[in-house]
């Protein structure tokens, strides 16, 4: 899927804080605002969301800093030219604005001279020095720590060091020990020691009774010189070798890590800890540093630790009453303040302003939190635990709705730290019972409609209903809150359905103020045009279903995982440029309806072969195309040109195509696809008809859905979970920002609500809606119980298993289990849940998703010419690689089974989850059905295009249209569940785009009659291609590389017969791991292997299905035919499987492929996959 930059993510942020800052000058008061929002007036209003209380600007301290802190920095270059260089300054220091810097405010003999303007009097400044885009130190970002009163530093051009002194003047430094300051916010020294090695710059003579240089045995804190313990901080001396004796003494090193057995923690540092020796402030041959738990910098001051803020979510509620506060030692009194009206003020040594009143936190004892609650936080940052009194818990469920603000103060009432709290960990501990709630959102039943919204910190709700989806509303009425489960509910007499409805919420947004949010429901089932009304709709309601919806089932083709064979579709692609589809059905539901069109056809013929499922590309509402006015532009230019993407381009946002990995409402079918988007029963009919078509036509439906991010969250008009529940949907860093490592805004399905939501979601689809399996966009984002969880409970609703897969990506903040166990590819094992296998897909293309230029084309794979048949740029390239290759596509055909034991090209007997593949194990599933083998899908280049790239240019159509069937025949043949991008089957290509998300119907176009594969039809996008537009114009530009209709159909009908083998035997879709260990094995292995030929051998005596006693395979990637005896096979009744002895097989030169039985001989053609079998 596409993803942000991140200038525009910045951008995005800039354009929201100005937005958020002209809304709260509008506003503002301190009188809460009372009264009811259910008048019709609010109701037809076109403000989405009103503040009726600012929050008023955050206090930055008691006094101002310019009296009393400065920062002035010298700065040098090599050349003693300094002109044009500038400073940017961040943190502590006021930003001056994006890409501006501040200018000298004079200079000496040593060079410019910055007074830099502070915006506190403590703290860190961040800055850079550049010259326009000319950066220094490699434009890494530099920083320095404020001390009290005059700070002055010396900075040389490529040096990180911040000299105390001027450098070229000051002898060096006289010091022989410094005094290290180690915060730990927990007081847990005791667990952490030195790593000491001579050569460091310590002078380890004066510690010879200490381990010196064993990793494995740190030295203790308390046994280093001068150890004390004061509180949160531990001090001990480090004896250095004196610079003053020799000059190029600059730094001394060491490390802090983890006693046994955490030797390898090293306290959140990734680098030795360095000491720069002229940074140092030094009385008497001592200077000073503090080191802080979890920071990797190194503090030449004493930092000022205190944090002050009303905006920002640093602590983290833990349960209903525990909050744990990161950075915080256990001192002073905690209080948590609260104002109805969001008015609270603080700062640093002052005393809090505009609260309605407090309640006072204890530190919790120890071992007081629970270990639920400690493995779910195990990501927050060590610090101090408060807990709420017994007296006050009663009181949380309505000071949830306040602006709460956590202070600890000194004995004198003056703030010390601020900051708010994270709220999952208290929601879900508060109303927990809503997680049981059966039916959130719209339901009607026995004559009556009831409303439902989970949104327990509103302080009110009002329910509006309409007649339709742009008229004036009809009713307003309050809803009542459940204080048990934090439900707002509300029962009208009377089937509604047809009308339309949204929410008034009124609650307090963090940063913003108290908020009144016009909002549609969060389980919205259909809705009206651009989603601006949710739809009441009875899924049940006979209007709602196409003719014969009840008695329509999906397929019965898949009794276990690996039966499952899929086509991933997107809806638009299906039919857009399908002439045979009536016009106004063309890209939509309908056209799946249209049983003699191209498109339909091409897929029933599929199903026919063996194919079980196709998965649509996101159908659920998107934000990314507007459903009335989208445009579809018509490109022209030569091959090469660069006008089509440009007219593509200029109106990218405006037209009729997206992916749609943006979601705006995950339970209701997209308008953009329904031939009256406006109309909310007619997108859930038509979507209903477009399964049912599918499922008569033998094809059982699957979706590809996304639940790891919305499109937008805050004051966003298309935010829906975080403006209902602000602060709980979506999965927050450290400081209470939305996490984006996703593209956009992380939800957090690890909250309780977040998960159900998602499994109510995906309930409905499979129970109301009949399909029959799910992709899971980034699912390792997602916690292994919450997926496991929805298995079970899909199951139930649907009444049939529903099989699952998914994107099993280990990255972002919740890589390696940070947050939780993910569900990704390495720890769904025993889950039955698959996902995807990046090692079949990289073998057989050869590189990476992340190549470009030149690179595109040297890294050849398994089936493009890696050795065998070299482009210019793949030249040199070794035999051991290609057979390295091959070893990774023996784990993929035995299904990536940990346990499978296979003899590599070097010789060595190996199970599968021993052999590493770019730190991962080649083996890393426990059962066949999890792992998905695919050599295609929507992202990155289509297959023929990635091998427009790498084969040799002179490359024949024909043989293009070979080694496109290598590849599908490589994915058929693996154990597993094997996944087909559309158009894999007819060469397709998108003109060489790598990421044709947004690239409209041209770059995305399928051609049903097979005349085109839409090669050469402009250089593809700019933004994610252009730097490889110099590789991509010549290849565009030669006509030779673009196949004829012979070709396209030929693939089409090969494609076909490599379903139709597949579907013949179980023995290509064994059922277990241990099966796939008894009957498998493979020939033509080790060091003297033939390197361009697979053969594998299935045992089927005995199997159920297998229908063939025995079943070998041969993959000849070679351009030329090979030869080879096994003698293990000698004496078999092997013959070509039917299908290549069909009449009408596709593929004529695998029918001239032979076995000799007395001597074990197989002669296959080049480029050529071949099924032998016995009877």
């Amino acid at each position: 899927m596409g993803r942000w930059s991140s200038w525009w993510r910045r951008a995005r942020s800039l354009a929201g804080a100005a937005v958020a800052a002209v809304l709260v000058a509008a506003c503002g008061g301190a009188a809460e605002h009372s009264g009811t929002d259910a008048t019709l007036s609010v109701a037809n209003s076109s403000d989405t969301q009103t503040i009726l209380n600012a929050v008023p600007a955050e206090r930055r301290r008691a006094q101002s800093a310019a009296a009393s802190t400065t920062l002035r920095i010298h700065y040098r270059r090599d050349n003693g030219d300094t002109a044009g260089w500038q400073i940017h300054t961040w943190g502590a220091g006021q930003d001056p604005g994006w890409n501006q810097g501040w200018n000298p405010t004079s200079s000496d003999s040593f060079g410019a001279i910055y007074d830099i303007p502070l915006n506190a009097e403590s703290g860190t400044v961040g800055f850079l020095h550049h010259k326009g885009d000319e950066k220094d130190n490699g434009g890494g970002d530099q920083s320095y720590t404020l001390a009290a009163g005059a700070n002055e530093i010396w900075r040389l051009q490529g040096d990180s060091t911040n000299y105390a002194r001027n450098p070229l003047e000051a002898q060096a430094p006289d010091v022989n020990t410094v005094r290290v300051h180690y915060v730990r916010f927990g007081n847990d020294h005791a667990d952490w020691g030195l790593h000491l090695w001579d050569g460091s710059g310590l002078d380890t003579a004066r510690l010879s009774s200490l381990n010196i240089g064993q990793w494995n045995a740190p030295v203790a804190l308390s046994a280093m010189p001068n150890y004390a313990l004061n509180g949160g901080e531990a001090q001990f001396d480090l004896p250095v070798l004196n610079p003053r004796q020799d000059s190029t003494r600059r730094s001394a090193e060491f490390i802090i890590h983890g006693m046994p057995p955490k030797e390898n923690d090293k306290d959140g540092r990734p680098d030795n800890i360095r000491i720069d020796f002229g940074s140092l402030a030094i009385s008497g041959q001592v200077g000073h540093v503090w080191l802080v738990q979890g920071d990797a910098q190194v503090y030449y001051a004493l930092p000022d630790l205190r944090k002050v803020s009303t905006t920002d979510a640093r602590a983290v509620w833990l349960t209903k009453r525990l909050v744990q506060w990161p950075a915080v030692a256990k001192q002073g009194t905690v209080r948590l303040y609260w104002s109805a009206t969001g008015q609270i003020q603080v700062a640093k040594d002052a005393p809090v302003t505009g609260a309605d009143g407090f309640i006072t936190l204890d530190p919790a004892s120890s071992g007081s939190v629970p270990a639920d609650a400690a493995t779910r936080f195990k990501w927050v940052g060590a610090g101090a635990v408060y807990n709420v009194r017994d007296a006050d818990v009663a009181r949380l469920n309505r000071l949830h709705t306040h602006q709460l603000v956590l202070v600890q103060e000194n004995a004198d009432g003056q703030a010390q730290n601020a900051t708010t709290a994270q709220v999952a960990g208290a929601l879900d501990d508060l109303y927990g019972a809503a997680t049981n709630v059966p039916d959130l959102g719209v339901t009607v039943r026995n004559g009556a409609t009831t409303f439902k919204l989970w949104a327990p910190t509103a302080r009110s709700v009002a329910l509006f209903l309409y007649a339709d989806g742009q008229g004036p509303a009809t009713g307003a009425t309050d809803m009542a809150l459940d204080p048990v489960t934090g439900v707002w509910s509300l029962t009208r007499p009377g089937d509604l359905s047809g009308q339309y409805y949204r929410f008034a919420v009124r609650n307090f947004v963090r940063g913003v103020g108290v908020v009144r949010h016009l909002v549609t429901d969060p389980y919205s089932l259909s809705l009206s045009l651009n989603s601006q009304r949710s739809y009441v709709a009875n899924l049940d309601d006979a209007r709602l279903k196409p003719a014969g919806w009840d008695a329509s089932t999906p397929p019965a083709t898949v009794a276990a995982s690996p039966d499952m064979s899929i086509y991933e579709l997107h809806v638009r692609d299906f039919s857009a440029s399908d002439t045979t589809v009536r016009e106004g059905w063309r890209g939509k539901y309908m056209a799946f309806t249209a049983e003699h069109s191209n498109g339909m056809q091409h897929l029933r013929a599929l199903a026919k072969a063996g194919l079980t499922d196709v998965h649509l590309l996101p159908v659920f509402d998107l934000a990314s195309t507007p459903e009335k006015g989208c445009v579809t532009p018509t490109p022209s230019g030569a091959p090469d040109s660069a006008s089509q993407q440009a007219t593509v381009g200029a109106s990218a946002n405006d037209d009729c195509y997206n992916w749609g990995y943006d979601p705006w409402h995950f339970t209701a079918p997209d308008g953009n696809f329904s031939t009256k988007a406006g109309d909310g029963a007619r997108r859930i009919v038509e979507f209903r008809a477009m399964v049912m078509a599918l499922n008569a036509a033998g094809l059982r439906v699957g979706m590809d859905v996304v639940y790891n991010h919305t499109s937008a969250s805050g004051m966003n008009d298309r935010s829906v979970l975080d403006r209902v529940v602000p602060g709980y949907y979506h999965r927050l860093n450290a400081v209470g920002g939305i996490e984006q490592s996703t593209c956009c805004e992380n939800t957090a399905t690890e909250n309780a609500m977040m998960g159900k939501l998602m499994i109510d979601s995906v309930s409905t689809w499979a129970r109301d809606y009949h399909i029959s399996s799910f992709r899971f966009d980034i699912m390792g984002h997602q916690p292994r119980p919450v997926m496991e969880a929805l298995k079970a409970r899909v199951k139930v609703a649907a009444g049939r298993d529903v099989q699952l897969i998914g994107e099993g990506w280990n990255f972002g903040e919740v890589a390696n289990g940070a947050r939780f166990v993910q569900a990704d590819m390495l720890s769904l094992n025993g889950s039955g849940i698959g996902t995807f296998n990046p090692f079949i897909r990289d073998a057989v293309r050869g590189g990476s998703g992340f190549d470009s230029g030149n690179s595109l084309v040297a890294n050849q794979g398994f089936i493009n010419g890696l050795w065998y048949d070299p482009n210019p740029l793949g030249q040199g390239r070794g035999k051991n690689e290609l057979m390295w290759l091959g070893d990774q596509l023996k784990a993929s055909l035995a299904g990536s089974i940990r346990s499978f034991v296979v003899t590599t090209h070097w010789d060595a007997t190996l199970p599968l989850e021993q052999i590493n593949v770019g730190g991962l194990p080649a083996g890393y599933v426990t059962d066949p059905s999890e792992v998905v083998n695919y050599v295609e899908n929507h992202d990155n280049l289509t297959l023929f295009d990635n091998n427009v790239f790498k084969l040799p240019t002179n490359t024949s159509a024909e043989d293009r249209a070979r080694v496109q069937i290598l590849g599908a025949a490589l994915n058929t043949l693996s154990q597993g569940i094997p996944y087909f991008h559309a158009g894999v089957d007819t060469l397709r290509s998108k003109s060489l785009d790598r990421n044709s998300y947004n690239s409209g119907d041209w770059f995305n176009r399928l051609d049903w009659t097979y005349g085109s594969n839409n090669f050469g039809v402009g250089l593809p996008p700019q933004g994610d291609n252009g730097s490889s537009w110099s590789v991509m114009g010549p290849l565009l530009a030669n006509a030779a590389i673009q196949p004829g209709a012979e070709q396209i159909s030929w693939t089409r009908d090969a494609f076909r017969d490599l379903l139709k083998i597949r579907a013949s035997t179980t023995l290509l879709r064994l059922r277990t791991a241990d099966d796939i260990k008894a009957r498998l094995r493979f020939h033509n292995t080790g060091s003297q292997q033939e390197p361009t030929v697979l053969i594998g051998q299935v045992s089927g005596a005995g199997y159920a299905g297998a229908n063939f006693s025995q079943l070998v395979y041969v993959v000849n990637v070679d351009k030329q035919p090979k030869q080879l005896a096994v003698d293990a096979l000698r004496g078999q009744a092997l013959q070509l499987h039917p299908v290549h002895r069909a009449l009408k097989a596709a593929d004529q030169r695998a029918a001239s492929a032979t076995y000799d039985s007395s001597t074990g001989t197989f002669n296959v053609p080049a480029r050529t996959a071949v099924v032998f079998v016995a009877r």
